[in-house]
């Protein structure tokens, strides 16, 4: 069984936002810890993604192929 190699990361939050965290994380019904990775690595997943779609823009010099088009390239329609 492989284990995973982990960090411990620090953070200070003040106790007004700390409150609010650990409210959506009760709404969430998980955990501080658990509420604030999920949220971490969904921000950065969207990041990359985000990131990655201006390359390709950029590599595609502006031309875009509409969502039909790829349906009917993928034989969808």
């Amino acid at each position: 069984m492989k284990v995973t190699k982990t960090k411990d990361v620090s953070l200070e939050f003040t106790t007004d936002q700390y409150q609010q965290i650990k409210a959506m994380a009760d709404f969430h019904g998980v955990t501080v810890t658990t509420y604030l990775r999920t949220t971490i690595l969904t921000r950065t997943a969207d990041d990359v993604d985000y990131r990655d779609a201006r390359a390709n823009l950029k590599m595609s010099r502006g031309e875009t192929v509409s969502s039909n088009d790829i349906r009917q390239r993928l034989g969808l329609d």
